[in-house]
């Protein structure tokens, strides 16, 4: 076969494996265009058979370990409120069990405490949200540091 017949079949591969995303249609891609350009570089017929029967074979082999990579899944993380759980917020306001408001995250909160009064100014740590409410607690020296 010419080289150009290995590009075709290397091409024909890849539009299935873009169809199926099986990754076997990509090896059989792989070990096409590497039969093709060792078609341009020898007149050997036998040669790029060979070859691409082993880059395929080879391409085969690594198809797990392609496949975890691009297939992988990225970590769960907290999202909507469960995010703000935890987080760093300043009393703009006393806060008491009754009310107060805190800014957190650059928006204003409204907040109440979960021990006591918490003076205007001071850092406090998100505990809890009951529903457009943050319920928050006085940050700790070990949390501030």
């Amino acid at each position: 076969m010419q080289a150009w017949s290995w590009f075709a079949i290397a091409g024909v591969c890849a539009v299935l494996e873009v169809l199926n995303l099986s990754l076997v249609f990509a090896s059989f891609a792989v070990g096409a265009f590497i039969a093709a350009l060792s078609r341009l570089a020898t007149s050997n017929v036998a040669v790029p058979w060979i070859v691409f029967a082993v880059a395929t074979v080879l391409s085969l082999r690594l198809k797990p370990l392609v496949t975890r990579y691009i297939f992988r899944k990225t970590p769960k993380s907290d999202t909507g409120i469960l995010a703000l759980i935890g987080q760093k917020a300043v009393a703009i306001t006393d806060v008491t069990a009754a009310g107060g408001r805190i800014n957190l995250k650059q928006e204003i909160w409204s907040a109440r405490s979960e021990k006591g009064v918490i003076a205007a100014g001071s850092e406090v740590t998100v505990h809890s949200i009951d529903g457009a409410v943050a319920v928050v607690v006085p940050r700790t020296h070990s949390e501030i540091n």
